[in-house]
């Protein structure tokens, strides 16, 4: 019980003493204070930070803007080596075969030499022309491993 007195006694002193506070200031104590104020120097070491901060969220929206305007290029899918690779792997061509593809398909004025491995009628007219550059034992090794892949 005599905590709750103290308590009480406290808070009306509290009370009166702010009731002194609120009194209404006269015109002359406010033109006063803001002479004062104003007479100051601005002190900009307190905006420095805000102004860092502002000129920081003004670059990373310009990134922002930069990078969601970028337009992105899909990769090759279509390599003409790694097809190359992927076909001669698993049609297990070495690499004299594909040289000697290499050399009927410039013969025969075609652009990639896995022509003459996915088109038969290409490779057939390829094989039947002349050719002093072309070694006929390795092209029949090459039509013998396409037939037996076929089967």
């Amino acid at each position: 019980m005599l905590k709750v007195r103290s308590v009480v006694i406290g808070c009306l002193l509290t009370l009166a003493a702010a009731g002194s506070a609120l009194a209404a200031p006269t015109p002359e104590d406010v033109s006063r204070s803001l002479n004062q104020t104003l007479d100051q120097p601005v002190d900009m070491s307190k905006a420095v930070p805000y102004l860092l901060s502002a000129l920081g969220f003004v670059i990373l929206a310009i990134l922002y803007h930069f990078h969601s305007q970028r337009k992105t290029t899909p990769r090759s899918l279509n390599h003409p080596g790694k097809l190359t690779r992927e076909i001669s792997r698993r049609i297990a061509l070495r690499s004299v075969e594909l040289k000697q593809l290499k050399i009927l398909a410039q013969e025969q004025q075609l652009e990639h030499p896995l022509t003459l491995i996915l088109c038969p009628s290409a490779l057939g007219k390829a094989i039947r022309t002349p050719s002093p550059r072309v070694d006929r034992s390795v092209l029949k090794q090459i039509v013998q491993r396409l037939k037996q892949s076929l089967v």
